[in-house]
């Protein structure tokens, strides 16, 4: 579990550092050509698609703290109500139906980065594998994090728990 642990953080700074670091650029950018276009009359060509880029990466590796806190949106008023062994049954089926879901999203979007190996975008003429690659990280990223979920291994209460020597 120690390494377990370590690996998790090791990831979530990794993690952290790149959603930070797309915000920042997604930031200055946007900052700067609002600058460029409303001042100076003269806008960034690239500004608008690296924008749209970096948001796309901030949402999908973002999803991935949001799935490890069980956080994405769901109709738990619903399934509380129901009674608890229901409800305990409920959640795992639809934790099963998301995994299924994340699967098929990633074999997609894996697909969608070898197809477009070749495509460059308009603007900034980057790869449009390396844009989508992004996809295939998140999706691969949340599939994990509601497996460890499904399993009773996941969420940040239970690991921040065990990191200060208790459990839940």
């Amino acid at each position: 579990m120690e390494s377990f642990k370590t690996v998790q953080k090791t990831v979530d700074k990794v993690l952290e550092g790149s959603i930070i670091i797309l915000f920042l650029v997604m930031f200055f950018v946007t900052t700067i050509n609002v600058f460029m276009r409303f001042v100076l009359n003269s806008p960034l060509s690239f500004a608008v698609e690296l924008g749209r880029y970096t948001f796309a990466g901030i949402v999908y590796l973002g999803s991935i703290f949001v799935m490890r806190d069980d956080g994405h949106i769901g109709l738990d008023i619903i399934v509380d109500a129901l009674p608890g062994k229901l409800s305990v049954i409920v959640k795992k089926f639809s934790r099963v139906l998301v995994l299924c879901y994340l699967a098929l999203f990633f074999v997609m979007s894996t697909r969608m980065v070898m197809t477009n190996w070749g495509n460059r975008s308009s603007a900034m003429r980057i790869p449009m594998s390396v844009v989508y690659l992004v996809m295939v990280i998140g999706s691969l990223g949340m599939f994990i994090e509601e497996l460890l979920l499904l399993l009773g291994k996941g969420g940040s209460e239970k690991l921040d728990a065990e990191d200060m020597g208790g459990g839940m």
